[in-house]
């Protein structure tokens, strides 16, 4: 129980539910690549204001209701989204390779972020057990 609110508590499941989101976006964006040249092909994309909208909520919520207990992102759901920005060609689609290096650039770059944060908060949490007393 006291090690569940002190792995669970802080901004440790935040930074999961962010891992989450930004590994299922390059997932995505990889594919939108992979069939940048296909016809008819429709990208795909997760909203990154939605999904800080709503994670936003989630924790003021959260802070409202039970600041104690640990946050719950179950409820949370990633909705895929077909962007509408660029030039639109013959067959509908509107893929531009720039946008998506620009995209998938800056969503490596708040994965790695997320990792970082959550690697330091665990290797703080390791280092206070290593230091008790036995």
């Amino acid at each position: 129980m006291y090690l569940d609110r002190i792995i669970n508590g802080g901004n440790g499941p935040l930074l999961d539910e962010w891992l989450k989101f930004t590994d299922a976006r390059q997932r995505l964006m990889a594919e939108d690549i992979v069939n940048i040249s296909t016809p008819n092909f429709k990208q795909q994309d997760l909203s990154l204001d939605k999904f800080q909208e709503v994670l936003g909520q989630k924790v003021e919520e959260q802070q409202e209701t039970n600041p104690a207990e640990p946050m719950s992102f179950d409820d949370i759901s990633l909705d895929v989204e077909t962007p509408r920005r660029g030039a639109m060609f013959y067959d509908g689609s509107n893929r531009s390779v720039d946008q998506l290096m620009t995209d998938q650039a800056k969503n490596a770059l708040m994965h790695t972020l997320a990792v970082e944060l959550l690697r330091d908060q665990y290797s703080q949490l390791d280092m206070a057990l290593k230091e008790r007393v036995s």
